[in-house]
């Protein structure tokens, strides 16, 4: 609550400290180009102000926000200046002044959002990324604990086997290699349950089924990545 009151005093301070100026040193009697800069002017502190609004907040994607935080403070900084020398040589007709910033508003805004939907689909993308990364480890997971209750050294090597493969096994994925991974979670899930129970005796074939289904999702990933 602290810090939220504190972010609205510092947002405050720009428009407070400009009203001030722009009334105490011209009056409320303006001309047209002068309230049209003045306009412009609080357009783009106002898109500074926002910028957060379009910034992904998810841990390791600060690095989204910087294009966008550093665009609207490099307009916000032109329009003033810009705007500042619209007001100090106040031109007779608005035209200039109004094509002008109306240009560099139309071209922040256009730049703006085109990073924000590059910046959707990258997070996405990421989002995709730690989903399949934690898919592929989950069951690597679950292989390496379950060996841990198996005796045989045999079956043991050959769990670990499975461990190896499915740890250095691809995390991309892709919706054609879907069924092959159903198959691979079930074989897995089987596998496990197995040794939960102490059930030794299938043990060797739950493996082989592991073995199967991983190059089956391999080959059904391969597939899909050069379709």
């Amino acid at each position: 609550m602290k810090a939220n009151i504190l972010k609205i005093i510092i947002g405050l301070v720009f428009l407070v400290l400009f009203n001030v100026l722009f009334f105490m040193l011209g009056g409320t009697e303006r001309t047209t180009t002068e309230w049209i800069c003045y306009g412009f002017i609080h357009a783009a502190y106002l898109c500074l102000l926002s910028t957060p609004l379009l910034c992904n907040a998810g841990k390791g994607e600060t690095v989204l926000s910087a294009s966008l935080y550093l665009r609207a403070l490099f307009f916000f900084f032109t329009e003033l200046v810009i705007g500042i020398l619209f007001l100090w040589a106040n031109p007779i007709s608005y035209k200039w002044a109004t094509i002008v910033q109306g240009v560099l508003l139309g071209v922040f805004l256009v730049m703006q959002f085109m990073s924000v939907l590059a910046n959707d689909a990258t997070k996405a993308s990421l989002d995709k990324q730690r989903k399949e990364r934690v898919y592929v480890r989950a069951l690597a997971e679950n292989i390496k604990e379950a060996m841990r209750q198996v005796g045989d050294s045999a079956l043991r090597k050959q769990m670990a086997s499975c461990y190896e493969s499915l740890s250095s096994a691809s995390i991309e994925s892709f919706p054609e290699a879907a069924a092959a991974e159903t198959e691979l979670e079930n074989a897995v899930n089987m596998l496990c349950s197995a040794v939960n129970v102490s059930d030794m005796t299938q043990l060797s074939q739950l493996i082989k089924d592991v073995q199967t289904a991983m190059n089956h999702r391999n080959q059904a990933i391969r597939m899909a990545r050069f379709s």
